[in-house]
């Protein structure tokens, strides 16, 4: 996705914070909205469930005080299953 997103394709990724960072949920919110993205869900452990374009995940990637991005079928919360 970072390196050849989809153009017009969305992601659905899972955020973690990285605990020893300053970043907080808020701003990753707001860096998730710079790029026409919306905060679905916040989860356990500080993660935040984000849906954005693909063309705005390598922003959000090297945002600072991150822990990690996955996606949220790797981590196995069924998106868009029934």
């Amino acid at each position: 996705m970072c390196e050849d997103p989809m153009p017009d394709e969305t992601a659905s990724l899972v955020v973690e914070l990285d605990e020893e960072s300053d970043v907080t949920r808020s701003a990753v919110a707001d860096a998730v909205s710079d790029v026409g993205g919306s905060v679905e869900d916040e989860l356990r452990f500080g993660s935040l469930l984000v849906t954005l374009p693909e063309e705005g995940v390598e922003r959000l990637c090297s945002m600072d005080g991150l822990a990690r991005v996955e996606t949220a079928n790797t981590l196995g919360l069924g998106i868009g299953e029934e």
